[in-house]
This record gives structure tokens, C-alpha cells and sequence, in this order.
């Protein structure tokens, strides 16, 4: 849930809800844990605009890259790719396209039993040709 720092924002029934999550949250110590300690206000998630392609980045085998045609977003699921410049649809699908066939296992950090990890900045070294040469 992704609420506004300045909950006055919020009208009527649905601050009457937010209210009672929030005291429900906090009687369960949601407000002490690592990650909301760390943010002003506690419960502010701060969620990025959607993402155009999202990336697993944790498994046995090569992460997934897809198109979120949806527009969902993703806290810490997935990574969200964000390209520096506009791209059309055919362009992001042949981006995901692209990268699902050429990014391998090696490019991640391996663990015990063969558990891959991407990393944010992993993901950012991928190196993606021209927009002309995905196809």
C-alpha cells in the first residue's frame, strides 16, 4: 500500500481504514522492523512509477525479464528496468525478448547450490546492443 506522508490527505472511509490499518500494524511492531525504521514516515513506502520490463532476480536458473504491460508496481519481488530513453512496445518486447535469450547464470552472483543472484547494479552492466539490432 503505498499512503501519502500527510495522511489528512486521505478522505472519509478511507481514512477511517488507513487509520485502523495503521494502528493494526503497529500493534503487530510493523513499525520496528528494519525497513520501516528507516523511513519517514514509518508506513511511507514510496513505490516507483511502473516499470516498462521487470526482472527476477533470484533462482536456479537465468532471471525472467517480461513486459509489464500492466503496469504493476513491484516493491522487492523483482527489479524494474527503466530505460533512459522512450521506447515503443515493439521495442521493450524486443528488449525482454533479447534479454531472455542472452543473459545467462554467469552474469549474476552464484551461491550454494547453484541459487543466482542479480543485483541492482548486475542488472544496469547488462550489456544491450543497438535498439536496431534486438531483433
Amino acid at each position: 500500500m503505498d499512503l501519502p506522508r500527510d495522511l489528512d490527505r486521505l478522505e472519509g472511509s478511507d481514512r477511517v481504514l488507513v487509520d485502523g490499518f495503521l494502528r493494526w500494524a503497529q500493534a503487530q511492531g510493523a513499525h520496528r522492523s528494519y525497513v520501516a525504521r528507516h523511513r519517514r514516515p514509518w508506513w511511507r513506502v514510496r513505490l516507483r512509477a511502473p516499470a516498462p520490463v521487470l526482472c527476477t532476480y533470484m533462482a536456479r536458473r537465468p532471471p525472467a525479464f517480461v513486459r509489464n504491460s500492466c503496469g504493476a508496481r513491484h516493491i522487492n519481488v523483482a527489479h524494474g528496468l527503466y530505460p533512459r530513453q522512450k521506447l515503443s512496445e515493439a521495442q521493450l518486447a524486443a528488449l525482454a525478448h533479447w534479454l531472455n535469450r542472452h543473459v545467462g547464470t554467469e552474469q549474476g552472483r552464484t551461491y550454494a547450490e547453484g541459487l543466482t543472484k542479480f543485483e541492482p547494479g548486475e542488472v544496469e552492466r547488462l550489456l544491450i546492443p543497438k535498439l536496431e539490432d534486438l531483433g
